[in-house]
């Protein structure tokens, strides 16, 4: 079949500038992707619970570290003040530290949402240029080892561009079953703890909470409450921090690890 090559160096080269062209239509249009698009929301919902929580012990902090200032008057050999509730002062910290993670974590999910179109974009990008390059040794130069970065780039572009999606859509499938009761079970805990705090407690001209006679009573037994089940707290509140960290940290990476080696082996195997 003498026109055999020809032909079929024809379909090839056809089938790369159509892979070409919509590559570059999926760059042009990565912000109507309907994969990217429900990636950033599961990432943006992620965010969102996230900001929630860091409010909740934001506002915890601030009544710790005012219930430590609160003075009661001694009378033993002279008389004087202390205050009894600087035993909160490890709980307050710890607190404060899981609440800066969980910030860090609220804004690397919120980066995540936005990077996650410009990065797919990139991805389809490089398969454009991959599908330019390989057009050119088709024509020009038909020779295996010329195809080997057009190949690989191909692979790799379309890692970026659809692995890094795919795998946050197919976590917002898989995460609520695997944690959503641990994380509800553990949400629970800490608004059964927290519960007499309320943020609009807050003295909204000096920016501190209300020091009322009757409000330093409901600190002082909040601050009991606090003191007896802060083992429970600070449990829940690490398996808080864990459920985030795995939903859009450790769930999506173990996914993109195994796409990863199958496009690793696919890049290397027509190389063979």
């Amino acid at each position: 079949m003498p026109h055999a090559a020809p032909r079929r160096r024809a379909l090839i080269a056809l089938a790369l500038v159509l892979v070409a062209a919509l590559s570059l239509w999926a760059v042009a249009t990565y912000r109507d992707n309907p994969v990217t698009a429900r990636a950033q929301a599961y990432s943006q919902t992620i965010a969102a619970t996230a900001a929630a929580t860091y409010v909740t012990l934001r506002s915890l902090n601030a009544f710790l570290s005012t219930a430590q200032e609160l003075e009661v008057g001694v009378s033993f050999i002279g008389s004087g003040s202390a205050q009894p509730l600087k035993v909160l002062e490890p709980i307050d910290d710890t607190v404060e530290r899981i609440a800066g993670l969980i910030f860090g974590v609220m804004v690397a999910t919120g980066i995540l949402a936005v990077a996650l179109g410009p990065v797919s974009a990139v991805g389809f990008g490089m398969v454009a240029v991959a599908a330019g390059l390989w057009l050119f040794t088709v024509i020009l130069s038909p020779r295996r080892r010329l195809r080997r970065l057009p190949r690989r780039l191909a692979w790799y572009g379309a890692f970026l561009g659809l692995a890094l999606p795919l795998a946050l859509v197919a976590s917002s499938q898989l995460a609520g079953r695997l944690t959503d009761a641990t994380y509800e079970a553990n949400r629970a805990v800490i608004a059964e703890i927290t519960q007499t705090l309320d943020a609009d407690a807050l003295d909204g001209e000096e920016g501190a909470f209300s020091l009322t006679i009757g409000a330093i009573d409901d600190y002082r037994q909040l601050a009991v409450s606090i003191w007896n089940r802060a083992d429970e707290l600070i449990a829940s509140l690490v398996a808080l921090l864990a459920v985030y960290v795995f939903n859009i940290f450790i769930l999506p990476l173990m996914l993109m690890g195994g796409l990863f080696l199958a496009v690793r082996f696919l890049a290397v195997a027509e190389e063979r």
